[in-house]
């Protein structure tokens, strides 16, 4: 880090700066006055992040993903021996929006510790549940635990039609269990409404779209014809579009609770 004499401003003057409390020990002894506009040698620099910035990139990237799916399934569909590169082919595990939906996780894990850390006692067990659950969903993503699960329960209890990938079953027990326990809480904190409307599109994407592809595949037994491959792509879409409105929810909660970044921030250009 360096610090110098330039143009500066505060925290505060910056609405887009995600902020988080910092305690600084006091001065042996009182500082000299500082002219208005003028930065003192041992200013803290401290490295702004733009909420606004992070979610327009998530967004980007999601979409460059989303396109090159239906691209590629547009280009090559029909084609015999054609088959999407598994890299970008959504829907399915081991490939660059598994990877980019884990990261987007992670984040928002982080967020809800920060809430959790930041928030009263009578409400630190629940977020920090939510963030431990986050955490798992993000560690599921690259290792696809849910898929054994599912195979487990789908031949143990003959599972067919909508609940063909059983492991949707313990999947809606846990979201309603959770939506009960901590959406009045969610709710009450400013960015609430779009977390749950970001649970909303995720679960609508994670299992409903897993039912219908259950559905289909069992109808069929197609998992490369033209239908699944659509409703791979929509499922991964409604993912990452959910995930990433969770990560607006969360900046927007957590600017609204108190988690500030404190310092002068200095002007290198």
């Amino acid at each position: 880090m360096t610090v110098g004499r330039h143009t500066a401003w505060t925290a505060d003057d910056d609405p887009a700066t995600q902020k988080i409390a910092r305690v600084e020990a006091a001065p042996a002894h009182a500082p000299a006055p500082v002219p208005a506009g003028a930065v003192p040698d041992a200013a803290p620099h401290l490295s702004l992040v733009r909420g606004n910035s992070i979610l327009r990139v998530a967004l980007g990237i999601a979409a460059v993903l989303v396109i090159a799916h239906f691209t590629a399934m547009a280009i090559g569909y029909g084609t015999p021996g054609f088959e999407i590169p598994q890299a970008i082919r959504l829907g399915g595990e081991l490939n660059i929006a598994t990877w980019f939906s884990s990261a987007l996780h992670l984040v928002n894990a982080g967020l809800l510790a920060l809430i959790a850390a930041n928030s009263v006692r009578t409400e630190r067990l629940r977020w920090t549940v939510l963030a431990l659950a986050v955490l798992v969903v993000s560690m599921d993503e690259v290792s696809a635990n849910h898929e054994q699960v599912g195979y487990i329960l789908h031949n143990v209890l003959g599972t067919s039609g909508f609940l063909t990938y059983a492991w949707i079953i313990p999947a809606m027990v846990l979201v309603a269990a959770v939506a009960l326990w901590c959406g009045p809480m969610v709710l009450r904190r400013p960015g609430g409404r779009l977390i749950a409307l970001a649970a909303l599109v995720f679960v609508g994407g994670a299992v409903g779209m897993e039912a219908v592809e259950g559905w289909w595949f069992d109808a069929t037994g197609q998992t490369d014809d033209l239908v699944y491959l659509v409703l791979g792509g929509l499922e991964e879409a409604m993912e990452m579009l959910g995930i990433i409105i969770a990560t607006a929810g969360l900046l927007r909660m957590a600017g609204g609770s108190g988690l500030r970044l404190a310092g002068t921030f200095t002007d290198h250009s």
